[in-house]
């Protein structure tokens, strides 16, 4: 029997350096599965996957060699990505946040940067109210509240009417009700939750959209269904006469 030359093959380069590198023989350095995968962001060819964490599991979302899981969950290029850490790096070092961070949990420039700056200077137009928002109950890190659709700006209320309405329309999930003292300002639009025991923890209080009650009837208007939970939590589902057992419990005083 004559020798056979066999192929000769390159392993796939698909998450080479990565996590879980492919490695499948090809004849280019990319599988058949990955050889025309696109990058999620930019649309160009896709070499690696994203492994930034997300609910204890891994994002996975095919990514160029450049683009970034940036915040908020959502890719960006690097041009973008590197604007974004030099933001969180300015504000690490003075406090400050940028227009675009603001902007995120839609509030408006020039207020002040945390609860420090409001506790040390003059309280005039600030009063102390409860407020309300919801988060999906897990044993895991991360903090993942109901938020307006659409958007990334975490819902808080001092009607709390208003967030019992808010909770049923929304996907059945393991969730709880948060309640917090904050100092609002006298237009009720922003509000900061009091966190008083340290210096450190008056810094880290930031300021907060407050939606009133004409704008949670508005945005009801709009859209059935105006509001969803935070993205990148997996798991916590439960079905509709549980998820409506867990409000009516929250919502008579008994903690679900």
């Amino acid at each position: 029997m004559a020798t056979v030359e066999m192929p000769k093959s390159v392993p796939c380069q698909f998450n080479a350096g990565g996590m879980a590198p492919c490695e499948k023989p090809s004849d280019n350095g990319l599988c058949s599965e990955h050889e025309n995968l696109k990058c999620c962001c930019c649309g160009k060819k896709a070499l690696r996957s994203c492994e930034t964490g997300m609910g204890g599991l891994c994002c996975g979302s095919p990514l160029c060699p450049n683009c970034q899981h940036g915040e908020d969950g959502i890719h960006v290029t690097a041009a973008v990505y590197a604007k974004q850490i030099n933001e969180r790096e300015k504000f690490e070092d003075t406090g400050e946040e940028s227009p675009q961070m603001l902007a995120k949990r839609g509030l408006p420039i020039g207020l002040p940067r945390n609860l420090k700056e409001i506790l040390d200077g003059d309280r005039k137009g600030w009063t102390n109210k409860p407020c309300w928002a919801l988060e999906i109950s897990h044993g895991l890190m991360g903090f993942f509240p109901a938020i307006v659709e659409a958007t990334n700006v975490m819902v808080l209320v001092s009607d709390k009417p208003s967030i019992f309405r808010i909770w049923k329309s929304l996907k059945p999930r393991w969730s709880k009700l948060i309640e917090c003292e904050c100092i609002v300002n006298d237009e009720g639009t922003v509000a900061y939750a009091m966190r008083i025991k340290s210096d450190e923890d008056k810094k880290s209080s930031l300021p907060q959209k407050l939606f009133s009650v004409t704008e949670i009837e508005e945005l009801f208007k709009k859209n059935p269904t105006p509001f969803r939970w935070a993205p990148g939590f997996f798991g916590s589902e439960t079905d509709a006469e549980q998820f409506k057992w867990i409000i009516e419990k929250a919502e008579t005083g008994k903690v679900a």
